[in-house]
């Protein structure tokens, strides 16, 4: 292979990663999403007497198993990260979705600073508004 043909080859290598890279961060929170409003129906139907928060906590604290007793930290982040801006507005589940997978998948890899993909499109695809 020429060397001009190789260098322009390796140039294209960071795009052709990035695009990898999105590909699985919207995978992981498709497959998360779905899990989630899962674990949603399931806690909703054991406990039907939780609504809101503290029916948003036990999901959180299903998922997390061992570490359940953060559930109500996520909650109260993602209240603080979705809820006062860029307008005031209520707490809803696909809050609670979406920085519960931002946090999981940036914790599979500490390095990571941030994703490529707009996680909050891909959850709004699986989880209903009104809850």
């Amino acid at each position: 292979m020429p060397l001009r043909e190789l260098l322009g080859r390796l140039r294209q290598f960071p795009g052709n990663l990035g695009v990898s890279v999105a590909h699985d961060e919207r995978r992981y929170a498709r497959r998360a999403s779905r899990e989630l409003l899962e674990l949603y129906q399931l806690v909703h139907r054991e406990h039907p007497e939780l609504s809101g928060r503290e029916l948003y906590i036990a999901v959180v604290a299903r998922r997390l198993g061992p570490n359940a007793s953060n559930a109500a930290d996520i909650v109260l982040r993602a209240e603080e990260s979705f809820t006062d801006w860029p307008v005031e507005r209520e707490l809803r589940f696909s809050h609670v979705v979406h920085y519960q997978i931002f946090d999981e998948y940036r914790l599979q890899a500490p390095a990571r600073h941030g994703t490529r993909t707009n996680i909050g499109e891909v959850v709004a695809r699986i989880i209903p508004d009104e809850i």
